[in-house]
């Protein structure tokens, strides 16, 4: 897995840690908030970071939101980056002198096996992998073969017109500070979600239309159950870090544009926005005139 596939299918796997993309009903209206103080407005939307060729996803609301912006905020970007996604995965997401089969049971493998042929990988390919990376690698090629491209995702289809329009773009985040998000789990963690894929790895295209058609016509609750019902029972602690932390963490940042002026333009995976650790809702909480657009 060499070159532009490889690449590819990084950029894949951590788009889906935001989890989710897909087809969308004949009128898309994702949900967005607008976000209020005396001198500043802020646009929100949540973004899918793999998308089928052709999805309709943008609304005339959403486009009148971006034209009035001065600038957009996105999760990363690999624009200006030093370190390729690929020298990143290979730094933090490859494990040379621990076969992946060393830190898994006899059982487990068999499994893990027949979910890589299942996925169209030769299962050696995943032995110098860790464990986050093996469940990334399963989960996610079977959603690259579905037909979903990560070169068409909303947050990078976005960036590229903000920048096309010359408007900045900022991110709150690096694209190694996303690998490290599952890089630094706990070992038992690692091999817990290696276990949930392998047991999802078969449904995962057809959970992703589902959650994809959820956020297309805006519908929060069901998006919040379709993608992090099990996670929040069974993996509390990863919810906690991959959504809950980084919530409040771009909440700062957020508050601290507000105390400027103007007009924003902010675009993160969709996860972010459900639930009742949400963005719309922590940001509600701070005080701010928050409200569906």
């Amino acid at each position: 897995m060499k070159g532009r596939g490889m690449r590819i299918r990084w950029i894949a796997a951590l788009g889906v840690l935001l989890l989710l993309r897909c087809i969308a009903p004949a009128a898309a209206e994702p949900a967005m908030w607008v976000v209020k103080d005396a001198d500043s407005t802020l646009y929100l939307l949540g973004t899918f970071h793999l998308v089928k060729p052709g999805t309709a996803w943008r609304s005339d609301k959403m486009n009148a939101a971006f034209v009035a912006s001065s600038d957009l905020w996105i999760e990363a970007s690999e624009e200006g980056n030093q370190i390729s996604l690929q020298a990143l995965m290979l730094k933090h997401g490859m494990d040379l002198k621990h076969p992946l089969s060393t830190k898994i049971s006899p059982e487990t493998k068999i499994k893990l096996d027949q979910a890589a042929i299942d996925a169209g990988l030769k299962p050696s390919m995943l032995e110098p992998m860790r464990p986050w990376t093996a469940a990334l690698a399963i989960t996610v090629t079977p959603l690259l073969r579905a037909g979903y491209d990560p070169e068409q995702g909303v947050d990078k289809v976005l960036e590229a017109d903000a920048r096309a329009a010359q408007k900045p773009v900022h991110t709150f985040e690096t694209p190694e500070q996303q690998i490290l998000f599952f890089a630094s789990l706990p070992p038992e963690t690692e091999v817990a979600l290696l276990t949930q894929s392998i047991e999802e790895a078969e449904m995962a295209p057809a959970v992703i239309d589902r959650m994809a058609g959820a956020w297309l016509a805006g519908d929060i609750e069901a998006l919040d159950i379709l993608s992090f019902g099990s996670m929040k029972e069974g993996a509390p602690e990863l919810y906690d870090t991959l959504i809950v932390q980084r919530n409040k963490a771009w909440t700062e940042r957020i508050a601290t544009l507000m105390q400027g002026a103007g007009t924003t333009f902010i675009a993160v995976g969709a996860g972010h926005l459900a639930g009742p650790h949400s963005l719309p809702t922590l940001l509600q909480a701070r005080g701010f005139s928050v409200e569906r657009y």
